[in-house]
């Protein structure tokens, strides 16, 4: 089942500003994704623009259980003309400095991240007990909004549904 309309909407509308819009532009896309695969009544919380150790993420998806409120998964988002080799890896250094500070947070070992830059969107984890180096789940994919991002978002989203 693909996005609805109205997310595919949103992200074309943000798509046609064209490189030079900012990262704000595809919150609205991102937010209407997140909130498809998280949704409160399966006991997700989706916090926006946390301050915290290192910086502020995006969004953070987070899962009440045990007790706790449990970062799962950081999104960071860039402007679209950062598509470049050096804006991929300003994503992904951004991601691991926002994991790492949230490692005490969780009682999980877990904590994916989604990079975005405008539509174009990755993957990656870290371990709490690993050597905190991000691992690629997937790699960078075209359109987050598309049929094809939606299925490959549905097997992140169960990743992350079943971090335990």
């Amino acid at each position: 089942m693909p996005y609805d309309q109205t997310i595919k909407t949103e992200a074309q509308y943000a798509n046609n500003l064209g490189s030079g819009a900012t990262e704000d532009k595809f919150h609205a896309t991102y937010n209407g994704i997140l909130t498809h695969w998280f949704p409160t009544s399966h006991g997700y919380i989706i916090d926006h623009q946390v301050m915290g150790e290192g910086g502020k993420p995006e969004y953070i998806i987070v899962r009440h259980a045990g007790g706790h409120r449990n970062p799962l998964l950081i999104v960071e988002l860039k402007r679209p003309s950062k598509w470049t080799a050096a804006g991929k890896s300003e994503v992904l250094d951004d991601l691991e400095t926002y994991i790492e500070g949230r490692f005490e947070l969780t009682q999980y070992n877990t904590i994916y991240g989604v990079g975005g830059i405008g539509l174009n969107w990755m993957v990656c984890k870290m371990e709490k007990t690993g050597g905190h180096q991000a691992t690629e789940v997937l790699g960078w994919q075209d359109d987050i909004a598309s049929d094809a991002s939606y299925t490959a978002f549905q097997t992140i989203a169960n990743l992350v549904y079943h971090i335990v």
